[in-house]
């Protein structure tokens, strides 16, 4: 499906033999799906972003899978380049997506960044392999990060308005706090160098842009309750800095581990 590109997209689609559908630009891909999957003719559907690409041990695997008749659905890992650097802990690399599925079984809901209701034993995982992955090159720029933030959070933000969710800051809290302890520690950033704490640092960002936009549309209200949990966590915060003492003093510290690293 071409949604008004300006590159060459369609004409390279159409050089294999693809048959290319032509749409104004919409906000979500999830009803889009739906679309395809009344347009095509063929039981299985395979979807793919314009900045995604299949293997060619995936492509094999998806192959033999659309012969069994006991599947709706294949969950296929995602590897997801940032800034040209893939992750290398199992946390990052390997993100499943329901990307394959039936379809005349398979429905997508018209709310972002949801699944379809598929049985568990209609279900196939394939394996965290290299070798049967989809490779994202996602977030190669700055201006690609950005634009991406733009055009998701404020959606994210409202489908989780839609969905009934209460705006807190504790639970904002919460849910950043979750973030950093995956993308950092779970996830060991470190061990993937600078590109590794760059990637951590964007997907925690994305999801304050998140709570921020959840925020704004629940009404940008200043509550007391919020306001008393923010000033304890200050108070929190002075209190480790002050106990730590140099740990927390920014440059002094950095200054002296560099220092240490250039004796040895």
């Amino acid at each position: 499906m071409d949604l008004s590109s300006d590159d060459d997209s369609a004409a390279v689609a159409q050089t294999y033999g693809a048959r290319v559908l032509s749409r104004e630009p919409f906000p979500i891909v999830e009803p889009l799906r739906n679309e395809i999957a009344a347009a095509a003719h063929t039981d299985w559907i395979l979807a793919l972003d314009p900045d995604e690409s299949v293997t060619p041990g995936l492509a094999h695997a998806l192959k033999e899978l659309a012969q069994r008749d006991d599947l709706d659905a294949i969950v296929i890992p995602r590897m997801n380049y940032d800034l040209g650097y893939p992750p290398s802990n199992r946390i990052q690399r390997y993100e499943p997506q329901l990307r394959m599925y039936r379809r005349l079984r398979v429905r997508w809901p018209e709310i972002p960044n949801t699944l379809p209701a598929v049985p568990d034993q209609r279900k196939f995982y394939l394996p965290q392999s290299d070798d049967v992955v989809i490779m994202h090159d996602r977030s190669r720029n700055v201006p690609e990060i950005l634009e991406r933030v733009i055009r998701y959070a404020p959606m994210q933000a409202q489908s989780m308005l839609d969905q009934g969710q209460r705006f807190s800051a504790k639970a904002m809290l919460t849910a950043l706090a979750a973030q950093v302890d995956k993308e950092f520690f779970r996830a060991e950033a470190w061990k993937d160098g600078l590109p590794g704490v760059l990637r951590a640092t964007i997907l925690v960002g994305y999801k304050f842009y998140v709570w921020t936009a959840f925020w704004q549309l629940s009404g940008a209200q200043r509550t007391p309750e919020d306001d008393r949990l923010i000033r304890r966590l200050g108070t929190v915060l002075i209190t480790s800095r002050r106990l730590l003492g140099i740990v927390f003093s920014g440059p002094h510290f950095f200054r002296k581990l560099l220092s240490r690293k250039r004796e040895i």
